[in-house]
């Protein structure tokens, strides 16, 4: 038996490249040979210009906050024309049974290639929930040229990959896909190599360190946070900030990173050290760094958004509070800082639960089965 022989396209923005990377890394102690590119590899001169003309801003905030400048369908027809150039490229070079997009932005100039080819498509959100996440109801139809590639690509692949059950359900019922094509596996950490024993077997140190990772700093609940911290907990605590946003704020107590990245000394360093990990996100498709931090186990404080309840369990891993709820954001950090024994419960719990739900080897063993299973077809 052969076998399967990938050509994976994978985009490269953070959380993704992160999940893609640890990927990476699995397949290649494996027989299943993935031949992984990113979507913004390799760009000939012409395509580069097409590229920089599709993904231009009009400066008007209106326009953007709204998507009335249609960047979400520009942005997705520059990815798919990258991703079929290297799909044309790389065909040239070696010959492939499957292929494999994530997202699915990808393989909109690849729908062809769909019919004839098994084809995987791995996604964290569709575009029906980015336009309601968006909370823009008067110009939900700007999504719309999205949502109608979106449900060719589904229609046509072989087999979607959800991150959650949210999503799962939004590609069944809202794209009218057959449900035994749709299956949920989540992103996975290294299990291993986050794995911090004495953490529960040190005393509490003071001042308390609080975590927080998330590139776009506002979207993220960062702002809140960081308020709820210099109005009530700078002189008790340290807060550590990874984003990739500059942040106007000078406190001896608030530690900002910019250029940290997973996988690293210092990320591992961050996550050692802290003692409860926070990000009040006010919307995310899944949330990389939450499983992170439950396999560092770390006590989390997050947002009550559907897709993270699945990951956060509220009082028992953490707490979960409603977006934008700075009260309550400073109350459940309070809570965590006066008793550390519950905190360490918490982490406990959560690191439990990572190595059930969100082990890299586990996850990507049912990733490779899905692949030799299609390069039988």
């Amino acid at each position: 038996m052969n076998s399967a022989k990938v050509l994976a396209i994978a985009e490269s923005s953070m959380g993704h490249k992160t999940h893609i990377m640890t990927m990476q890394n699995y397949f290649t102690s494996s027989l299943c040979h993935v031949d992984i590119c990113w979507n913004d590899q390799q760009k000939e001169l012409i395509v580069k210009i097409i590229n920089k003309i599709l993904n231009f801003r009009i400066p008007n905030k209106f326009l953007q906050v709204h998507n009335l400048d249609l960047f979400r369908l520009r942005a997705q027809i520059s990815y798919g024309l990258l991703a079929r150039r290297l799909i044309a490229r790389k065909s040239k070079l070696n010959s492939y049974n499957v292929l494999f997009f994530h997202t699915q932005a990808l393989a909109c100039f690849s729908l062809d290639l769909l019919k004839n080819t098994p084809t995987v498509v791995s996604i964290d959100m569709t575009n029906i929930q980015a336009a309601l996440e968006s909370g823009n109801n008067k110009f939900k139809w700007t999504y719309k040229p999205n949502i109608y590639i979106e449900k060719l690509i589904y229609q046509r692949s072989a087999k979607i990959l959800t991150w959650t059950e949210w999503a799962r359900n939004s590609v069944i019922n809202d794209y009218d896909i057959q449900p035994e094509k749709v299956q949920v596996i989540p992103p996975g950490v290294d299990i291993k190599s986050l794995q911090f024993s004495e953490r529960y077997n040190q005393p509490s140190v003071e001042p308390y360190q609080i975590l927080f990772v998330g590139g776009d700093f506002k979207r993220k609940g960062g702002e809140d946070l960081l308020q709820v911290f210099l109005d009530k907990f700078a002189s008790q605590a340290v807060l550590h900030i990874v984003t990739l946003d500059k942040i106007d704020c000078i406190h001896p107590n608030v530690h900002i990173y910019n250029q940290v990245t997973a996988y690293t000394p210092q990320w591992y360093e961050l996550y050692q050290k802290a003692d409860a990990f926070v990000m009040p996100t006010y919307g995310d498709a899944f949330g990389l760094v939450f499983i992170e931090a439950m396999a560092a186990g770390l006590p989390i404080i997050a947002c009550n958004l559907t897709q993270t309840k699945e990951i956060v369990k509220d009082g028992e891993t953490g707490f979960l509070i409603p977006p934008g709820d700075r009260l309550e954001l400073s109350n459940k950090l309070q809570i965590l800082i006066n008793n550390p024994s519950l905190g360490k419960q918490m982490g406990i719990r959560a690191r439990q639960l990572a190595e059930m739900n969100f082990d890299t080897q586990k996850n990507f063993q049912k990733i490779e089965s899905i692949f030799e299973q299609l390069s039988q077809t």
